[in-house]
């Protein structure tokens, strides 16, 4: 009985190195989508960044953002998009949540280049420098909104939902 216990132990302490090493996960991509991803920070770096310059109404500051378009990431998860976006796809929504709760949502067509072509950036990094604390690892940078009560701070998950009675 005490080697099942003692090799249960090492197992559980291997596990727990084993996640350390991995780091804990800075953006999961979930809900209806055909790949499901969890980037962990050596992940998100692999991602192709882009930059823009964008002001925050909220803080009366411009900044330079350097991410991942959200377009970009949902397309990572097999996210339809351009011509084959059509009929009840056109339905999805996408939810953005923050550690601390908050959420906000953007319907896939608005975020499509062929249709509404917002741009929406997963910001890691603010005029060269990673994010504060307050606002990171990740934050939501939308350009175009005239308030900017989707500028998410601490980004953690983006979930894909097919709106239930477009189903129907």
């Amino acid at each position: 009985m005490k080697t099942v216990q003692l090799f249960i132990a090492c197992a559980i302490l291997q596990m727990a190195a084993w996640a350390q090493q991995m780091g804990p996960a800075l953006l999961e991509i979930s809900g209806d989508v055909p790949h499901p991803r969890i980037f962990q920070e050596q992940d998100w770096k692999q991602l192709k960044h882009t930059s823009l310059s964008a002001t925050n109404a909220h803080e009366n500051k411009t900044a330079t953002y350097s991410g991942v378009p959200l377009r970009d990431l949902l397309k990572e998860a097999g996210v339809q998009s351009g011509e084959n976006l059509r009929g009840k796809a056109l339905a999805t929504y996408i939810v953005i949540s923050a550690a601390d709760g908050y959420q906000v949502t953007f319907s896939l067509a608005e975020l499509d280049e062929s249709i509404g072509n917002l741009t929406v950036l997963v910001a890691d990094s603010e005029d060269g420098k990673p994010l504060a604390q307050t606002a990171g690892p990740l934050r939501l940078v939308v350009p175009a909104d005239k308030r900017p009560a989707r500028w998410v701070r601490m980004v953690k998950s983006i979930r894909v939902v097919a709106s239930p009675s477009a189903a129907k």
